[in-house]
Formats: structure tokens, C-alpha cells, sequence
């Protein structure tokens, strides 16, 4: 009884539209009506978006499991295509595969195309030759129009590549979503990196141990791990500099950490990382007083009498820690908590003026300004994105009514409900930057004049960095903040900061310069 002869199959699309017209299914007949035809039985396909651009098809994986399938199937006699566009893009390549299936006496079968096409004379090869010529010229064309769209995207704000780790695909094109589990991970590692609370190292051993990495490979201390940290696309910076060459610092997706988070992490991981203990160059977040807190007996000592925090034991519990400040020069030490809590009283013993409230939403004012050109490029960009999304949605539903299309009918429905959420949403936000923008302007000014009022109980806490914390210490406590001998916490000399209702012969000009200028910084 003579063996049968068994062929395998390939049905490609390079484009989403490609296979949302039906594209695979259509192909798939083509190649079965062929297989009839050659009398031949088709025992696996390969089918799916595959990319094809030239110069990487040598390692393309259908390719090469096709090939590694015939090596082990010797009854398999053609490997059949709808047409030579849908098996390869580029001349070289595509004659590489040709050989290397003639090596596993495979033919390759262009179903779409005339037997004499299919041939193995002089004119055959030349028509493939024309056929393989006018693909990759195609493709050259495609890609051209590729890296125009994805410019065009970038520079409104759309990200069109694979979503970054931490995000997934969002609801309308090119605009990435953060993933509910991995963004939060990578979020808290990151802004915990860049205030300073653990070092590279311990980064990546917490990233590796969070959600981020579940269902996924862990990172090593590589430049796979380096180019996350120091990416700018969780700061909401989109930079392309490859065969699209855009940096927009404008990104509509949602960031993880603020831009200068991100400019103190490219620092961080500029340098070596540390293993040993040692000075911070933004402080230890543990003891914020550290080198602020003087001790006046030895103020004229070498170290000025600076003091730094330190956990110190008793030597039978290392578990028991007490947080503690010490002296440079003589070692007095102070505990942390009563530090921290006469500091604070420091700081609520002096109230502002009325007059001094007023210069401050002066200044204020100019920073409301300032976000309020930001209001107007967001709604700008929202409604950019709400004109996008509805020609989007009017071109699904042409989609739905084509006859062509009934099998992904319901498919088609699913993602014009997506479009019309979204769209809802980005109509919802843009009504809200458009109302009440006046009350929005004295809330802010409110909560500004609130958190100057309440800066003691801001000045100790994590989230402001050692340099706002002495910024705010010379311009209210110029002279510094002491301890003496009886551990009482004051200052030699009041900001005029606190006292420029009394100077009423200054001219209103000197008066707001102290205000947004401190000398000596």
C-alpha cells in the first residue's frame, strides 16, 4: 500500500487589521483547497502574526519549527503558502528557507499562485524572484509608514510598542494602562530607591520577591534591571532614539514616580553600588535632624557641634533598638522621639501675619498660573483623544454592519463598548478640569497657606528630601536649631520670615524677595 503523502501549512498576518478582516481563515482555505489538489494530507499548521522584517526571518520561530518538523517527518513532502508574501519579505531569506526545505525533500507550495509558479524551471524561479522583489519592496513601504505612525504617536503623548514592565494594554491604542499587580510592585521599589531607604541591591531583592516578578523570570543586577530604574517612561518621559527618533516629556500614560525621582535614580545607579554603611548625600530618612540639630556647647568645636543619628543596643536584646542623635565632638546624646517632638513645638511657637499670608498667595498665585498652562495643554490632549476615540468607534461600527465580518461580529461589539467606556471616562475628566477651576484656585492657595502654617509636622517626615528640609531650615531658623545643656531646643534668631508685619518701612519688592530667595543657599 503506497504511504501517503502529508504536507504542513502556514497562514501569517503582519497587522491587527489583517486579522480582524478575516484574513487567517481565508488563507487557511487556500491552502486546503491546494493540499486537495497536490493529493496530499496537511498534518500541522502554523498560524498567527508572525513578523517578517528583513534581515531577523533566519531565526523567524514558525520558520524554523517547520523545518525542524520535516527533519523528523520524512512522509512530509510540502510545505504550503497562500502566496510567497505571506511565506517571506525579503529575496535572500526567502531563498535560504527554499533550500533548506529542498534539503528535507519539502517543496514549497504557493497555493494562491499557477503551476507554472509552483515550477521548478528557469521562468518558475523568476517569477518567485519578481514575487519575493515586489515583497520586500512592500515591506520597506510598510515599515516607512510604521515609523511615521509611531512618530506621529509619540509626539502626541501615545506610547505604540509593547507595553513597558508594570503596564499592560489599555482599552484605545497606543495608550498603556498600569497593571493592577506588577505596577504597584515596581512603584513602591522605585520611589523607595530614590529617597534613599535602601540601596540598589536591596531593590532588586525586593522587586524579585514582590508581584512583579510573579509568573515571570526574577531580574539580576544587570543592564536589564539598571535600564528599568533609570527608565524616564515611568516619570511619564517618552524617549525613542533607534530607527524613531522622538523624546516627549509630555507622555499621556499614567507615571509611576515624579521626574526628579527619576533624575536622583539615574544618579544612584550611575555609581557603583555601596555594600558598606556610610554617609547619604540626601540623609538618612531615619533621623532627619542629622548635622541639622547643633549642640551649642560645642559650637565652636571641629565638627560644629553637628550631631547624627544613631540605633543603639543595650548588648543583651540586639532585637531592642533606640533611636538616638549624638554629638560629633563631646557624644551627648539625645533620644529621637524627644528630638522630634521639641522640634516641632520649635516650629508652633511663631504664627504667621495677616500680612504675610497675603504675600504668600501673592507668590503663590504665579505658581497656580503656572498649572493652570498645564490645565489647558490637558484638556488640550483630552480632547485630541476624545475626537481620536470617536472616529474610532464610528469605523467599528462600519465594521459590524460589513457582511464580511460576521463571524468577529461579536468581537467587534466588545471593543466598541471598550472604546465607549474609555470615551466616557475622558469626557467625565475633561468636565472636571473644565469646572470650577476659580474655587480650584483658592483651594490650592487654602492648602499652600495650610502646609507653610504645619511645616513642623512636615519638616520630620520621609517624603521631603534633605535638601527641601534645609532649605526650610534657613529660612525660617537662619541662626540654626540648638540643643543646651538642659536640653531645651530653640533657636538664636526668629526668619524675618516670621516677622515681616513689623518692618513697615521696607519696600514691598525687598519684602517678597526674602520670600523666594533664601541668601546663603
Amino acid at each position: 500500500m503506497p504511504r501517503k503523502i502529508l504536507a504542513i501549512a502556514n497562514c501569517r498576518v503582519s497587522t491587527d487589521e489583517q486579522l480582524s478582516n478575516n484574513s487567517l481563515n481565508r488563507q487557511g482555505q487556500s491552502v486546503a483547497n491546494a493540499a486537495i489538489k497536490l493529493e496530499a494530507e496537511i498534518v500541522r499548521t502554523w498560524s498567527g502574526s508572525v513578523s517578517s522584517k528583513a534581515g531577523t526571518n533566519v531565526t523567524r520561530k514558525d520558520m524554523t519549527e517547520m523545518i525542524e518538523f520535516c527533519k523528523h517527518n520524512k512522509d512530509v513532502k510540502y510545505a504550503i503558502f497562500d502566496e510567497y508574501d505571506r511565506y517571506m519579505r525579503s529575496i535572500n531569506e526567502g531563498a535560504y528557507f527554499e533550500v533548506l526545505f529542498q534539503q528535507q525533500g519539502v517543496k514549497v507550495w504557493y497555493a494562491s499562485e499557477s503551476d507554472a509558479f509552483n515550477g521548478n524551471d528557469a521562468m518558475a524561479k523568476f517569477m518567485r524572484s519578481m514575487s519575493a522583489y515586489k515583497a520586500e519592496g512592500s515591506n520597506e513601504e510598510r515599515q516607512r509608514k510604521s515609523i511615521a505612525g509611531q512618530t506621529v504617536a509619540l509626539k502626541e503623548g501615545r506610547w505604540p510598542f509593547v507595553p513597558k514592565p508594570g503596564y499592560k494594554r489599555g482599552v484605545e491604542s497606543a495608550m498603556p494602562l498600569v497593571h493592577q499587580e506588577r505596577g504597584p510592585a515596581l512603584q513602591r521599589v522605585l520611589k523607595r530607591l530614590a529617597a534613599g531607604l535602601i540601596t540598589p541591591p536591596a531593590a532588586l531583592k525586593e522587586l524579585n520577591e514582590s508581584e512583579f516578578t510573579q509568573n515571570h523570570s526574577v531580574y539580576k543586577m544587570d543592564e536589564k534591571f539598571i535600564n528599568i530604574v533609570t527608565d524616564p517612561f515611568y516619570a511619564g518621559i517618552l524617549d525613542v532614539n533607534k530607527q524613531v527618533k522622538v523624546r516627549n516629556e509630555n507622555g499621556l500614560h499614567e507615571p509611576l514616580i515624579s521626574r526628579e525621582e527619576h533624575l536622583r535614580l539615574v544618579e544612584i545607579m550611575a555609581k557603583k553600588p555601596k555594600y558598606q554603611t556610610g554617609p547619604r548625600k540626601n540623609g538618612n530618612p531615619e533621623f532627619p535632624m542629622s548635622n541639622i540639630l547643633i549642640d551649642d556647647k560645642c559650637l565652636n568645636s571641629k565638627h560644629g557641634g553637628r550631631s547624627a543619628g544613631f540605633n543603639h543596643t543595650n548588648g543583651k536584646n540586639p532585637d531592642r533598638v533606640y533611636k538616638k542623635y549624638r554629638c560629633r565632638t563631646c557624644n551627648r546624646y539625645w533620644h529621637k522621639d524627644y528630638v522630634d517632638e521639641h522640634v516641632i513645638e520649635l516650629f508652633e511657637r511663631y504664627e504667621m501675619t495677616d500680612d504675610v499670608k497675603r504675600d504668600i498667595l501673592d507668590a503663590l498665585d504665579v505658581v497656580w498660573q503656572q498649572n493652570e498652562n498645564k490645565a489647558v495643554e490637558d484638556i488640550k490632549r483630552l480632547r485630541e483623544s476624545i475626537a481620536s476615540l470617536r472616529t474610532s468607534i464610528t469605523q467599528k461600527v462600519d465594521s459590524a454592519t460589513d457582511p464580511s465580518n460576521a463571524e468577529i461580529k461579536q468581537e467587534i461589539f466588545n471593543i466598541i463598548t471598550e472604546k465607549r467606556a474609555q470615551l466616557s471616562k475622558f469626557e467625565t475628566q475633561l468636565a472636571m478640569l473644565n469646572k470650577g477651576r476659580d474655587d480650584d484656585q483658592r483651594e490650592f492657595m487654602e492648602f499652600a497657606i495650610g502646609f507653610v502654617q504645619d511645616t513642623g509636622k512636615h519638616f520630620l517626615q520621609e517624603y521631603v528630601s534633605r535638601e527641601n528640609r534645609l532649605r526650610c531650615k534657613q529660612m525660617i531658623f537662619p541662626a540654626g536649631i540648638l540643643i543646651n545643656q538642659k536640653n531645651k531646643i530653640y533657636t538664636p534668631e526668629m526668619s524675618v520670615f516670621y516677622r515681616l508685619a513689623a518692618k513697615k518701612k521696607d519696600a514691598e519688592a525687598s519684602i517678597k524677595s526674602l520670600m523666594v530667595r533664601v541668601r546663603g543657599l
